[in-house]
């Protein structure tokens, strides 16, 4: 059984615009495979996260720090954005009916499953996760609150690494 990561790199600076995503890994100056570097994509669904004066799409970009937050604890089987779903009010269902600023609207939509969340939507995001906060803490029926909490606190980590100049990408990662 598999589980989401959200993967954060920090200290994002621009190494070369204008890449095509097949061989981005290999420096287009010296030939050799980059570390500490990302791709960030200029699809419709990556850009769907970042804003375009924040990030130039079909480009590199080195960063500083990578970190992955793994959703590894679950909710006692449950996928943790169900259970942030519930809390918030938002219909997996019906997800057109919730309003597109609406709290974690960018976690809980299909719309952003394959988004690139840069600095904008961090900041936004931890703004949800400090206005949201108290009920997040707080017992309630229905909710693993042990293992909600302390994913629900580390991901709101996660994204504050981004607020400035940084990038957070979601994926399912195989055991």
């Amino acid at each position: 059984m598999g589980m989401y990561v959200y993967q954060v790199c920090k200290g994002m600076k621009l190494l070369a615009e204008g890449v095509d995503d097949l061989g981005w890994w290999i420096d287009p100056k010296t030939g050799r495979r980059l570390e500490n570097a990302t791709y960030i994509s200029d699809n419709e669904e990556a850009r769907r996260g970042y804003a375009p004066h924040e990030l130039k799409g079909s480009s590199i970009y080195t960063y500083e720090l990578r970190l992955e937050y793994s959703l590894e604890l679950g909710c006692q089987g449950r996928d943790w954005h169900d259970v942030l779903a519930a809390m918030v009010g938002f219909d997996r269902d019906n997800p057109d009916a919730y309003p597109a600023d609406g709290p974690f609207v960018e976690l809980l939509h299909n719309n952003y499953s394959m988004a690139t969340f840069g600095p904008s939507a961090a900041r936004k995001l931890v703004a949800d996760f400090d206005a949201w906060n108290d009920r997040a803490s707080k017992p309630q029926e229905s909710r693993y609150d042990d293992e909600f909490y302390l994913t629900y606190w580390g991901l709101r980590a996660c994204f504050a690494h981004a607020a400035t100049n940084g990038v957070v990408r979601c994926h399912w990662q195989m055991p």
